[in-house]
């Protein structure tokens, strides 16, 4: 049994076809099969259904296949690992987030992370919480970064630490009625078109009827974060979002709610006793120093 072997089994399993398998591996598809016989004679079990040209895992390949997908991404780790002490200024930070902290949170930290070591590389992804949590367990990635922790206990492996609080504010149309006011109570807004993120969503940003106490009139529903600031200067309604920096006060009033609705915290979690790069630790390091300043 070699490693070449474990990497035409996770192609086959992963394209279902012994010809694009081989074009993936770049090797001819009689030397796959070869070797995948080769592998079958020595576990003596069959890991393929083969009919025609359909081909499906055995209860035996299933079981074999979890194996080697775990000893694949060891190899690939421990490969990583050697390319990180030799070089341990550089490389590569595998990132996850939800939506709206990827689009008002992450642009900030990994533009100023870069000016100190530019010859950093980040592999960057949206995802909901649960697949960020999941990916972390996994080792896919070295930092998440999300909001809403309610299962976090079911999770004990992973270390999550609060690094930023962003506070839940007002805006309204630059034309709008109470755009000077400084202060606004969610009472007097009852009569008020309010545009929401779509709760069906992955990454729910906010559930007003929590903290409002009454359901509001809904005109907009839209599914991208990025849509909210657009839609508010363009007059379709108001909403309530985190303050962060992107928003564009040239097009939009900020309004402080006078309630106390609390705060959008931002968490970003690893993996507990774990290998991480030199690379992925300093851009950690660099996040948690960021805290309460």
């Amino acid at each position: 049994m070699n490693l070449q072997q474990l990497e035409y089994l996770n192609k086959i399993a992963e394209t279902k076809n012994f010809t694009t398998a081989a074009s993936l591996a770049s090797v001819t598809q009689p030397a796959l099969s070869k070797a995948i016989s080769k592998l079958e004679e020595e576990l003596n079990v069959p890991l393929f259904e083969r009919n025609g040209r359909n081909i499906k895992l055995t209860s035996f390949g299933k079981a074999f296949l979890k194996h080697t997908n775990i000893a694949l991404l060891e190899i690939e780790k421990g490969i990583r690992e050697l390319k990180d002490m030799a070089n341990p200024d550089k490389g590569i930070v595998s990132i996850s987030s939800t939506h709206c902290i990827g689009t008002h949170f992450m642009p900030f930290i990994i533009s100023d992370f870069l000016r100190c070591c530019p010859d950093t590389k980040f592999q960057f992804n949206h995802e909901s919480t649960p697949d960020i949590l999941n990916d972390l367990k996994n080792g896919k990635i070295d930092l998440g970064f999300y909001d809403k922790i309610d299962n976090i206990n079911a999770h004990s492996e992973i270390k999550s630490v609060a690094v930023k609080k962003e506070e839940y504010v007002l805006i309204v149309p630059k034309n709008h009625p109470i755009s000077n006011q400084t202060e606004v109570s969610l009472e007097d807004l009852k009569e008020e078109s309010f545009i929401v993120f779509n709760q069906g969503t992955k990454d729910t940003m906010l559930s007003y009827s929590e903290f409002m106490g009454y359901t509001p009139k809904v005109s907009i529903e839209p599914t991208e974060v990025s849509m909210l600031g657009g839609l508010v200067a363009a007059g379709a309604g108001i909403t309530i979002v985190p303050n962060t920096p992107l928003l564009n006060t040239n097009t939009i009033s900020i309004i402080k709610i006078r309630e106390n609705i609390g705060y959008r915290t931002i968490y970003m979690g690893w993996l507990k006793d774990s290998y991480m790069s030199p690379i992925a630790s300093k851009f950690k390091d660099y996040v948690i120093s960021l805290i309460d300043k």
